[in-house]
């Protein structure tokens, strides 16, 4: 097993060979991440429930929220769907949870039997978390739908641009190296 070089902070740890970073000199803002990923677990009910657009095209208008778009899908593409409800909502939902739980922890200098696979979870949620792709699509389409029908922003796609911003904002706090050397030091 290798030893960590000891970095202040602002450094970064990269491999002699192929130059890629092994990890970053990082102290992590548990109270602020905690902060955020409460937030977004709090946002995440609107922004995946309210309407996100009205569509009005020849007469009828139309509103559909992220979660009533994904299950219209899965009729047409059901494994995109699944992918889409997936990164979409469930990875940034349980990210927030696990971000959520093992800041919590860290804050009430906590060591729960569950904050392993938490911790193990979160660094593949961080991954699979994907809200701004979902909203980038999404923002194309409606681009190339308003050539042929009226569109109105609805509340719904302000709280998922909230939930984006705080999602990119705790991967971003967020150090896994400092989470575990928590767990390790007893």
């Amino acid at each position: 097993m290798s030893e960590r070089p000891a970095l202040t902070k602002g450094y970064v740890a990269k491999c002699s060979r192929c130059q890629h970073t092994l990890y970053k000199a990082k102290v992590a803002n548990v109270k602020k991440i905690l902060a955020l990923a409460l937030s977004a677990l709090l946002l995440a009910v609107p922004a995946f429930s309210f309407s996100l657009v009205s569509v009005h095209l020849l007469g009828v208008t139309e509103q559909t929220s992220l979660l009533q778009g994904a299950l219209l899908l899965i009729g047409f593409a059901p494994i995109v769907a699944l992918v889409v409800i997936f990164c979409a909502v469930v990875a940034p939902v349980l990210l927030a949870a696990c971000m959520c739980f093992s800041s919590a922890c860290v804050v009430l200098n906590k060591r729960p039997r569950l904050l392993n696979p938490v911790l193990k979870l979160t660094s593949v949620l961080i991954h699979w978390s994907m809200l701004e792709v979902y909203i980038v699509s999404f923002m194309v389409a409606l681009f190339k739908l308003s050539s042929y029908a009226d569109i109105y922003y609805d509340s719904g796609l302000f709280f998922l641009v909230a939930l984006l911003i705080l999602n990119m904002s705790m991967i971003c706090e967020y150090s896994n190296a400092y989470y575990w050397s928590f767990l390790t030091n007893e």
